[in-house]
């Protein structure tokens, strides 16, 4: 597949609002690109909901003795102000002397799937004779829950594969070996509505609620374990709500926090710690707390010197003419489920990024895009060939 066709794909990709939703027309995109192949790919369509569906894809011998994994969501985030942006978010059109793509989603993340396709069928159309399993995994709903990798992971999809390549965006092209898990929770405080001008009279909910604040950042920013690239648990309460009127003491405030977790500490770990919190709490006179778990997904950790991470780093250097970096990724992936596989794979996190991510006119850089089409495929053929 030529340079033009590899960036109509993503074109084609972009122009789809998967907005949450929809991911099965991108789905049914994708599988008309494979119909020439239908002899040599292995296609299963895995339903969701409506209008939504994960896809797995696999070319070469399925009873080999390596097993290679992509993967990529495929769902977007919200637009924003549609009028804020500089032409249709969905158009998938060419700026800067061709130089950038823009729209929702160009880097977070149809450009990484569109490499990865791209690759299937280049080998595909090379007729490679392949001695391993290359194998893509498209999901639903990562933004709002990794839906599509927890179904997958469940139905064992994972499960025999030597490494897994997630083509979420990297800044600079950079390998991604480790990343945080994540804690989202819902805390109330409950006390006793009164007058203002009579507060004795009344229960505080807020002041408890500080209390609580208070305790847990004291409890989860001071933990010893420092990851070599993440650093140390993140904790931060981010959204607070209650209180009826202005002279009324608040008989019940509700906040929410977030908890970044390291690799060094497992989610169950985490939420010892926030539970203590509330039972001692719920011990002192006039405190009453309540805590409820939104979200919960564990932290990825890989060997800094591992052959695939050193082998990736290298091949993107040739690739792109400068050294690129190991890193950690702060924030989480579906790779936080795909761990959860009894025999989860080696897991590396490399796809094209920059700071636009979520952002109004998100956008590509084509040779950026191409340059991790061209990782793709030199990574398959190493170890695939």
């Amino acid at each position: 597949m030529n340079k033009e066709k590899q960036i109509e794909l993503l074109q084609h990709l972009v122009q789809i609002p998967t907005v949450d939703d929809h991911e099965k027309q991108v789905v049914d995109y994708i599988v008309k690109l494979f119909e020439a192949y239908k002899d040599e790919a292995r296609i299963t369509r895995i339903p969701y909901q409506g209008d939504r569906e994960s896809v797995v894809i696999s070319i070469g011998p399925r009873d080999s003795d390596f097993k290679l994994g992509f993967s990529g969501h495929m769902d977007v985030v919200n637009l924003g102000d549609p009028n804020a942006w500089k032409d249709d978010p969905f158009s998938g059109k060419l700026y800067d002397n061709g130089t950038k793509m823009y729209g929702r989603g160009t880097t977070d993340m149809k450009s990484g799937l569109a490499g990865m396709v791209a690759t299937m069928l280049t080998l595909l159309e090379e007729k490679a004779s392949l001695k391993g399993e290359l194998r893509l995994l498209a999901t639903v709903g990562e933004e709002t829950g990794m839906w599509g990798s927890e179904e997958l992971t469940k139905q064992g999809y994972v499960d025999d594969l030597d490494v897994l390549v997630i083509g979420e965006d990297t800044t600079d092209l950079n390998v991604v070996y480790a990343s945080n898990g994540d804690i989202d929770y819902t805390v109330t405080s409950y006390g006793k509505v009164a007058i203002s001008s009579q507060a004795g009279a009344g229960i505080n909910a807020l002041d408890n609620m500080l209390d609580f604040i208070h305790m847990a950042n004291q409890k989860l920013r001071t933990q010893p374990k420092i990851h070599e690239t993440l650093g140390p648990l993140v904790h931060n309460v981010t959204m607070i709500s209650g209180g009826d009127q202005v002279n009324s003491i608040p008989g019940k405030i509700t906040a929410r926090g977030n908890v970044r977790i390291n690799p060094l500490y497992t989610v169950a770990e985490v939420q010892e710690m926030l539970e203590s919190i509330i039972l001692e709490l719920n011990t002192w006179p006039d405190y009453k707390f309540e805590l409820e778990y939104d979200y919960l997904c564990g932290a990825v950790d890989g060997d800094l010197q591992g052959e695939y991470v050193i082998t990736a780093k290298q091949m993107l250097g040739e690739i792109l003419g400068h050294p690129v970096k190991i890193v950690g990724e702060p924030g989480a992936t579906d790779a936080s489920n795909f761990v959860k596989s009894p025999s989860a794979p080696v897991m590396l996190v490399v796809g094209p990024g920059n700071d636009s991510v979520h952002q109004i006119d998100e956008y590509v850089d084509i040779d950026e895009y191409l340059a991790a089409t061209e990782f793709y495929k030199r990574f398959a053929r190493k170890y695939l060939t």
